[in-house]
């Protein structure tokens, strides 16, 4: 909750803490800590700015993370695909839905006319 409410705030550029704090509503240190592991992540930049007398972080979103510069795919976007991993809500995550991916093109060999059934049954 934290990390998309400051992704979405950053979208339209470089923030400080105190800015973040007001635009939220989220106190500083928890800004602070969310920032520093995205950070680790690389979805964001940390700088240090002068404000009076005091240094406070700025925070930048990374190219990749801003919605206005993200690259479409190729291929469209199919909401029916289960296997499609844009479309992992639900009781998987992005992991599985991908795991199960490659699973199903090793399956079908690549073929899009799926001829072999996927069935659960189970006969005891």
């Amino acid at each position: 909750m934290t990390q998309e409410a400051v992704i979405r705030a950053l979208q339209n550029g470089p923030l400080t803490s105190y800015q973040l704090e007001d635009l939220t509503g989220i106190p500083r240190l928890s800004i602070a800590a969310c920032c520093t592991k995205m950070s680790y992540k690389k979805k964001l930049k940390i700088g240090k700015v002068k404000m009076g007398r005091s240094w406070v972080s700025q925070y930048t979103l990374e190219p990749h993370m801003i919605e206005a510069t993200k690259a479409a795919n190729d291929e469209p976007y199919n909401k029916l695909n289960p296997f499609d991993v844009r479309n992992a809500v639900g009781i998987f995550t992005k992991a599985e839905y991908a795991v199960m991916n490659s699973q199903a093109r090793r399956l079908f060999n690549g073929n899009p006319n799926f001829t072999k059934e996927i069935t659960n049954n189970q006969f005891i």
